[in-house]
């Protein structure tokens, strides 16, 4: 028995019940027999460290079972300079990442090689950060992340598809996609039929995320996935089509709501009438056969073709404008079903006519005229309305005009808590840090806190300030100027 074995040894029975081995003669046994402790428990461990100290450092390395992989292929991309490289350590790991990799990608360069590493563990564990990441990688990045399976949602080489794990085929088409739609849908026709379920419902989702016009050549596949084994697959195939005015499904859903509804006279409720014949395409269209035991009331199924159905084929349907459209919904109270639909299309001319019941709804006022959205900030702003203005501008993507950016840091100082007044405080911080990430950098200071503020207001407002400040520098630093 060896010097360690005996030392486990007596590890297991305890040093009540032994006493401690006497060391060997050869160099690390007489290394361990210097090495004493107060108590019994100690030298063990002591000893026992040292052993296995020795073991590590005097492993002979195992013999390599592969050839060394091939070099990194040279980079294409200029590597972002100093000047910009220098920020990079400062906003990992914060919200400001996003917006540096964005400013690098617009200016053609790539990042860092020596933050690679640092850079593919952060979009590992937030994948919102993947698609930023991807073009700005460069060739030695995307050589590297082949050796970590953690960092396998990189885009691997189109032939290698299927190889891929489902998160690799999903960013692989993200990727595609960006820089080829036709060759992006030629991959979905190749390989959807036949992906697992999870699979189909991330490249599902990833095309509802990118869903454009020329993609109703998808249509036949799509149509296909609606009487798909999953049932989530199924709801995202029938959301997709309810995306593409002109799928067969609207196509369908409109011809039933035309069966449905008489428009007798535009002013008043149109009458339903619910179908009695039988509808093959009850099921793959998402609704119960109205033949059924379980029939839809007319009631419920104008419900779910308002929610469900392309608002160009509704309007098309009865040929009738969209403010007659937001008629019917509101006579037969399925208001939210329609703007549900309006939200789910971004459809503009419907958001507009519903502004009409639901002027403050903030999602219809971001898809809806660019001026009603502009007064209904203004408003707010007027008003000092903190919860109001995360309602309109969180939806906001940045960076804001820098005019509606400056009044928002004018309303903020303004609405600053005192120690006399400090209704709104959690809200009035979570504005601070939506404008720290999404104002326009180029606004100027305002000016210093009322002496009554609270304690932690100057805090909130100072790191308001650095963030602007840095990302003002970011721009500076990647040319991007004043926007």
């Amino acid at each position: 028995m060896n010097d360690h074995d005996a030392l486990l040894a007596l590890a297991l029975i305890g040093t009540a019940r032994g006493t401690l081995p006497t060391p060997s003669t050869d160099a690390p046994g007489q290394a361990a027999a210097q090495i004493t402790r107060p108590d019994a428990e100690g030298t063990l461990l002591a000893r026992a460290a040292l052993h296995a100290l020795t073991h590590a450092a005097g492993r002979t390395p195992d013999p390599a079972s592969d050839a060394p992989p091939a070099p990194a292929p040279a980079d294409t991309l200029p590597e972002a300079p100093e000047r910009a490289a220098r920020h990079l350590p400062l906003v990992l790991g914060t919200p400001l990442l996003s917006e540096w990799l964005t400013l690098c990608a617009h200016a053609g360069w790539r990042v860092p090689t020596a933050h690679l590493p640092e850079l593919l563990d952060a979009a590992r564990n937030d994948s919102r950060l993947r698609h930023l990441l991807t073009p700005v990688l460069g060739e030695r990045g995307r050589w590297l992340a082949q050796f970590n399976p953690d960092w396998s949602f990189m885009p691997p080489d189109e032939d290698t598809w299927d190889t891929a794990t489902d998160a690799g085929r999903e960013t692989l088409w993200r990727s595609v996609r960006e820089r080829d739609p036709h060759a992006a849908r030629d991959l979905l026709n190749q390989h959807l039929s036949s992906e697992r379920a999870a699979s189909r419902k991330r490249l599902l989702i990833a095309l509802l995320d990118t869903l454009a016009p020329d993609d109703h050549t998808l249509e036949p596949l799509l149509d296909a996935l609606t009487t798909d084994r999953s049932d989530d697959v199924r709801t995202l195939a029938r959301m997709t089509l309810h995306r593409l005015s002109r799928s067969a499904q609207n196509a369908r859903n409109a011809a039933r709501f035309a069966a449905l509804v008489s428009l007798e006279n535009p002013g008043l409720p149109g009458r339903l009438t619910r179908p009695t014949g039988p509808d093959e395409h009850a099921t793959r269209d998402g609704l119960p056969d109205p033949t059924s035991k379980d029939a839809l009331s007319a009631a419920a199924l104008l419900e779910h073709l308002l929610e469900h159905t392309h608002p160009d084929a509704l309007l098309a349907a009865l040929n009738i404008p969209p403010a007659t459209l937001v008629n019917i919904a509101r006579q037969h109270d399925h208001l939210p079903a329609l703007v549900q639909n309006a939200v789910n299309t971004s459809h503009p001319a419907l958001a507009a006519a519903l502004l009409h019941d639901l002027p403050t709804h903030p999602f219809l006022l971001q898809i809806g005229p660019p001026e009603t959205l502009a007064a209904a900030q203004k408003q707010a702003l007027q008003d000092r309305d903190p919860e109001r203005l995360l309602a309109l501008l969180g939806p906001q993507p940045g960076p804001w005009p820098p005019d509606l950016s400056a009044d928002l840091l004018t309303t903020l100082h303004a609405t600053c808590p005192t120690r006399h007044h400090a209704t709104h405080t959690y809200r009035w911080e979570q504005l601070a840090e939506l404008a720290a990430t999404h104002a326009h950098p180029h606004i100027p200071h305002p000016g210093p806190l009322p002496d009554d503020a609270t304690e932690w207001a100057p805090q909130t407002m100072n790191k308001l300030q650095a963030t602007l400040d840095l990302r003002q520098q970011l721009w500076t630093d990647f040319g991007k100027g004043r926007g």
